[in-house]
């Protein structure tokens, strides 16, 4: 036997490991790329819908003092308290500073209401009438040394409702502004109880997912496609050229 041979068979041989790393390592990147994309399609599969709804909404919000402006519609009213209801409006306050208040006749001015004002609980019998006449009512209310009031906004519409302590007048104001106002109030999230916002927490996260992916995505195939990191990096200088402009105009 030569001695070469025995030196020869003594020597390990890496090679099937090394492939066997390499092909893993494959494997890995292979089910991180199906996932990354199954990530993408069922993020814009379940809210596509949702995108374009808030794509729109958020271009009509842009120009909701032209094209979108809402159409406002005011119905004002007036009722008298009964007057077996008067004293339960006299418990007494904490000491708020107020402006002048005018009373215009027929109606109230809303734009000169009280600076500071208390919040306090309605009473329980001017609840319970208000209801009685279809009117909003609502447990806590502002007070002040004359007035006591409270707003209700609603998706597009408020109700708003004041009561002049010392004589029971009761002013009542509905002001819509139609369905774009309801569109409106359904992009910012406003006046929709906690369902909705619900919604757009999680449609949000499902936005950076998609993003991210998208990301992932992009530079798999930016190889083959050398115009993808300089649209990407023209999305993030547009904006920002575009901020800085409107910093500096001011």
């Amino acid at each position: 036997m030569h001695p070469s041979s025995s030196v020869n068979n003594s020597v390990p041989k890496p090679a099937p490991q090394s492939a066997n790393s390499r092909k893993n390592v494959t494997s890995f990147h292979t089910i991180v790329k199906k996932q990354v994309r199954l990530w993408h399609w069922v993020s814009a599969a379940i809210f596509c819908v949702t995108m374009l709804l808030f794509s729109v909404t958020g271009f009509m919000m842009n120009h909701g003092h032209d094209i979108f402006a809402p159409h406002l519609t005011t119905t004002e009213k007036q009722f008298e308290l009964p007057q077996d209801l008067l004293p339960a409006l006299q418990q007494p306050l904490k000491k708020a500073e107020e402006k002048s208040v005018k009373v215009k006749e027929g109606s109230f001015d809303w734009d000169q209401l009280a600076s500071q004002e208390v919040s306090q609980p309605l009473p329980e019998n001017v609840v319970q009438w208000l209801k009685s006449q279809h009117l909003p009512a609502k447990k806590q209310a502002f007070w002040t040394d004359k007035f006591v009031y409270f707003v209700m906004p609603k998706l597009g519409m408020r109700d708003r409702l004041l009561i002049e302590r010392d004589n029971g007048h009761v002013h009542y104001e509905h002001t819509s502004r139609g369905w774009i106002g309801f569109i409106d109030d359904l992009h910012r999230g406003g006046h929709v109880g906690t369902g909705w916002p619900l919604f757009i927490d999680v449609f949000a996260i499902a936005c950076i997912i998609f993003s991210i992916s998208g990301i992932w995505l992009l530079q798999i195939h930016a190889r083959k496609r050398p115009s993808t990191w300089p649209l990407v990096a023209l999305g993030l200088a547009v904006p920002i050229v575009i901020i800085l402009v409107a910093l500096h105009s001011h």
